[in-house]
């Protein structure tokens, strides 16, 4: 890894690039950890381009043959990144009732039933599913409590976890619920059976979030972007998800397709720590007590299984 970092940052890519590209070379004896004190030390050592031979050294290392660079994700304020939204949109702004239109599989009345409409439309019988609910809490400088998402969580087929909704409801905590978006392996390599990158068995979707836009900007934007968004969640708290289909190869393909994203995203204040597969995003159909805005449900807003590469508003029903 030592060999590989230092040409990785030296060529251009960001540190949350490098890690994926890091992560995917590795199994789980390699602790999440371990590669990011490696970056942090390669960080100090100022990188810059020294002509390395960046598709040798991925090989070598047992690797991708080659990699897409991608460019330095610009920085922007949260105020920078609410003006640029705006002026990006222009007049255009959507409610969760345009999004409800919109949805070619449409939410129904009752929100507590929308993990069972996420796991119907987006996974296929023979996938196994994450569904954490477990956090530790972490105090915010404002005074605020944030949860934090912990350990290996449940993990079931796509009809396990359909009967056990039907049956038992949606698992959740004070914090509410984090699923994976990315089908995954019966168990994860990581600590305590935790779920790391390598054991993503489908790259499907890659997670977009801005704690930045307010929340009505966010619809907005997600359902503006030209992008084949196919489901958008309200977390309960601050932010709206939205999981873009990317049904990559591999890896590779997958890192090259998200860092293009990211980079384009930017300027809007896209959290650029969600970056990587087996990133957790919210359960819909579940509750949080914890940052909880409102009465904290997590609810779907838009369903689309088979989304075109295309504005939600410009797409065919």
């Amino acid at each position: 890894m030592t060999k590989v970092v230092l040409p990785l940052l030296g060529a251009g890519l960001t540190p949350e690039a490098v890690f994926v590209q890091l992560r995917a070379m590795y199994d789980g004896s390699v602790s999440d950890r371990e590669i990011r004190s490696l970056i942090e030390w390669a960080l100090a050592k100022n990188p810059r381009p020294c002509g390395y031979n960046l598709s040798r050294a991925l090989y070598n290392a047992g690797g991708p043959q080659a990699v897409r660079l991608a460019t330095v994700p610009e920085r922007v304020t949260a105020e920078q990144a609410i003006a640029n939204a705006r002026e990006w949109l222009n007049d255009f702004r959507c409610e969760e009732v345009d999004l409800w239109e919109r949805s070619k599989w449409r939410p129904l009345e009752d929100w507590h039933l929308d993990g069972s409409m996420l796991f119907a439309a987006l996974y296929d019988k023979d996938e196994f599913v994450n569904v954490v609910t477990d956090f530790t809490i972490e105090k915010q400088k404002d005074g605020k409590e944030k949860a934090n998402p912990v350990g290996a969580g449940r993990t079931m087929l796509r009809d396990d976890w359909l009967r056990s909704l039907r049956g038992h409801g949606v698992p959740q905590s004070k914090a509410g619920a984090w699923i994976r978006p990315n089908p995954v392996k019966r168990h994860g390599t990581g600590k305590n059976g935790a779920f790391c990158d390598c054991d993503v068995t489908s790259y499907r979707f890659c997670l977009l979030e801005s704690d930045d836009l307010p929340l009505d900007l966010q619809l907005s934007l997600w359902a503006r972007l030209p992008l084949p968004v196919a489901a958008i969640i309200d977390t309960g708290g601050r932010s709206a998800h939205a999981w873009v289909r990317l049904d990559s190869e591999g890896a590779e393909e997958y890192a090259t397709k998200v860092n293009r994203i990211y980079t384009l995203l930017a300027r809007f204040g896209i959290c650029q720590n969600n970056k990587n597969p087996s990133r957790l995003s919210r359960l819909p159909g579940t509750q949080r007590g914890i940052g909880k805005r409102g009465d904290g449900a997590q609810k779907l807003l838009y369903l689309d299984p088979d989304p075109r590469e295309a504005p939600i508003f410009e797409r065919t029903k």
